[in-house]
């Protein structure tokens, strides 16, 4: 560390301004102080990441080229694994694929949790074959995106498919042009039409069916009982409690990050979190002609944008989902800022 290394970008003093206000909620909740313990554990987290300039040789693409090769691994092994025990089915919906048949071996016993993982490390697979220049090298990351996606498909966790096309559409946007865009367009567009010849009937039953899965009984659970909270919200740390949907289901959480937020942190809350997630995309932005990295922290906080509008939860926690999706490219976005202010002079 140097003197510089505490040099701030006005995105810090964006973070800074909701790390103060979520700081100062969970001060106020009554919660023993739990959320005020994980908001400075995700400040450590962002120090590490985005403040504290790395020592030595800290490369992302190794720790990703590291990441990937090992999650399509263990992908592999859960469906081979599932499949010679005879419990890997092919039919649409007939399997919900969240562990490897070995106990606490890549076991997430719940599908979203399993799909969003895998989701983050498919997009992670993504960039490096955009980037790579050698035939081997991309045939090896097409290999582990394959093995991924093929696994992140029998999960049948629609987060997981929204963000992986999000995430996956911003980066063939940001990372190639020309006829490399037009050769991965085309025949993409070509799945996509026989998707929707041959599974008509499967996306009619998403769509018609399933629908939003009783979330929007959820989310007038969270208005009403967020009633005079408007503002500043029940509280960090707070539970939605049991609400029970017209179809006998208890539900616990919100299902939909931004309406975790608006309940414990209220308006003001969630204005500072749009916020940052904002003004770190228009960072990401501007950074993607010179830093590549930027292009997958902006594939990965747009996918998040997306996805929070339906799913994931525990906003203020120990790490999980969000950590991954949400505060590593905040912070990512976080040190690209601090490199580009240093730049500048």
């Amino acid at each position: 560390m140097s003197r510089r290394s505490f040099a701030i970008s006005p995105l810090v003093c964006t973070v800074l301004l909701l790390f103060a206000y979520l700081f100062i909620n969970s001060v106020m909740a009554d919660d023993d102080l739990k959320s005020m313990r994980r908001i400075l554990l995700i400040l450590v987290f962002f120090v590490g990441v985005g403040l504290v300039r790395p020592i030595g040789n800290f490369d992302w693409e190794k720790i990703l080229k590291l990441s990937v090769l090992v999650v399509a691994l263990f992908a592999a092994f859960s469906m081979i694994n599932l499949a010679a025990h005879g419990a890997f089915v092919l039919g649409y919906r007939q399997m919900l694929l969240a562990s490897s048949g070995v106990p606490d071996v890549a076991d997430f016993g719940n599908t979203i949790v399993a799909g969003m993982n895998y989701g983050l490390f498919l997009l992670g697979g993504i960039w490096l074959t955009l980037r790579s220049r050698r035939r081997t090298e991309i045939a090896l990351w097409l290999v582990c995106c394959a093995v991924i996606a093929i696994y992140i498909y029998f999960t049948f966790a629609r987060s997981a498919w929204l963000a992986s096309s999000v995430g996956g559409l911003v980066l063939l946007s940001t990372m190639t042009s020309g006829k490399l865009r037009r050769n991965i367009l085309i025949p993409a567009a070509v799945i996509v039409a026989l998707v929707l010849v041959f599974g008509f009937s499967e996306l009619a039953y998403e769509v018609q069916t399933r629908g939003v899965t009783g979330r929007n009984e959820v989310w007038a659970a969270v208005f009403e009982r967020l009633s005079g909270h408007w503002w500043f919200g029940v509280g960090a740390g707070t539970p939605l409690g049991d609400v029970r949907l017209s179809t006998g289901q208890v539900v616990r959480n919100t299902h939909g990050l931004y309406f975790e937020v608006l309940y414990q942190f209220g308006v003001v809350g969630l204005a500072l979190l749009l916020a940052t997630m904002l003004h770190a995309g228009a960072c990401l932005l501007r950074a993607r002609q010179t830093s590549e990295l930027a292009r997958l922290w902006l594939a990965i906080l747009c996918s998040a944008g997306v996805v929070m509008t339906v799913e994931l939860h525990t906003f203020v926690g120990s790490p999980n989902v969000v950590w991954e999706w949400l505060w590593l490219p905040l912070a990512g976005a976080v040190a690209i800022s601090r490199e580009a202010r240093r730049a500048e002079g």
